[in-house]
């Protein structure tokens, strides 16, 4: 097959998609089709990088700026219409929300378009955001109009997306997954004084972090570090700063990969406090697991994160924005070494039976070959 994924932004950048699509693209190369993608450079004025890696190529729009979370490209509609004449996708993988879906009315009809619905665009926060939302809706229930297949991550939020209603019929559920390869296992860590509580993820301001300072405090004998970077970050550490915790919580802002591999495989305790469904999934949660490492996750309606996490099987959930149930949480997890080792292996067992990008890719080779035998909708 030649498939076109088209995403907002792309490796290197961090985040659940990018690190999806990576892995992604990278498996289905690996299966013997011709990969594209199509992507935005993160940062205004950047030189663009065009790249062939692990089988797949990579083309990036450089951007003027961003407005809000949207990036600003004029090269990218001229860049889609160049890689659809010279690659010729027989499939177009559009990820979403992503400012691409204004010019999806451009692409060919013949081509199946298969839209990856990772969140709802409705609800960002900011006035900009709310006041482009109208305009960006239009091209959206355009887009999803014209698609054959919606791909969504978790039945929860399939359920749940207002914007989703009318197209039901469209969607599966195919979770998103990792390539455990690479989450190398390395050597053995040595022990540590203190509990290890590790959270990873943009400070944005559904992340849940302010909960998370507030749970550290009653949770003295713990070591917590946020890893990330994000508009929130000065606020946190602020935070962290004004209730004396600079001795326990640690926000060391982006790491190497070989350095977060290294927290993730020590951590005693992963977790991830979100307080709003734009955290869709949450991607941190299968790195966890990757590592026989249990989790604490909030439960989110609407959202698929607590459907990642069992409660009492590969973790514990807790209401969002509960300081004092996420400390209860944690604290029960330091204090049971039997039940965390327990839980930490279910997770890994449920990461291997559900959510490596092998089975993701077999499901999507579905997908795709029923949207080929799929009328295109208007």
């Amino acid at each position: 097959m030649r498939i076109l994924h088209i995403s907002k932004f792309g490796h290197p950048e961090r985040g659940g998609i990018e690190t999806f699509v990576r892995d992604l693209s990278a498996e289905q190369a690996r299966r013997g089709h011709e990969v594209a993608v199509l992507c935005h450079q993160a940062r205004p004025w950047m030189p663009t990088d065009n790249s062939i890696a692990d089988g797949v190529f990579a083309v990036r729009a450089r951007i003027l700026c961003n407005l809000g979370f949207a990036p600003l490209s004029p090269s990218f509609p001229l860049l889609l219409g160049r890689l659809v004449r010279e690659s010729r996708p027989e499939f177009i993988h559009l990820h979403l929300p992503n400012p691409a879906v204004l010019f999806s009315l451009w692409l060919p009809a013949h081509i199946p378009l298969i839209i990856h619905w990772h969140a709802d665009a409705d609800g960002l926060p900011g006035r900009l955001a709310r006041a482009a939302y109208p305009i960006y809706r239009l091209f959206e229930r355009k887009s999803l109009s014209l698609a054959r297949r919606v791909v969504t991550t978790s039945p929860p939020y399939a359920a749940s997306s207002r914007a989703l209603a009318q197209w039901r019929d469209k969607c599966v559920v195919v979770p998103l997954g990792i390539d455990p390869a690479r989450y190398p296992e390395g050597a053995a860590l040595p022990e540590v004084s203190a509990p290890l509580i590790l959270s990873v993820g943009r400070f944005s301001y559904y992340k849940g972090y302010a909960t998370l300072v507030e749970a550290a405090r009653l949770v003295p004998g713990a070591r917590f570090v946020v890893v990330g970077d994000g508009p929130l970050h000065g606020t946190i550490r602020d935070m962290v700063r004004e209730y004396g915790l600079e001795d326990r919580v640690e926000l060391p802002g982006e790491l190497e990969d070989r350095d977060l591999r290294a927290l993730q495989r020590r951590a005693d305790v992963a977790c991830l406090p979100s307080v709003d469904r734009a955290e869709a999934f949450g991607m941190v949660q299968l790195e966890a697991m990757r590592y026989g490492v249990p989790l604490v996750s909030t439960a989110i309606p609407g959202s698929g994160v607590d459907w990642v996490n069992r409660d009492g099987v590969t973790g514990l959930v807790v209401p969002p924005g509960d300081a004092a149930s996420l400390a209860e949480a944690l604290q029960r997890l330091i204090d049971h070494p039997r039940e965390r080792a327990a839980m930490g292996e279910a997770g890994r067992r449920r990461l291997d039976a559900e959510f490596t990008i092998g089975r993701v890719a077999t499901a999507l080779d579905g997908v795709y070959r029923q949207a080929q035998s799929s009328p295109r909708s208007e």
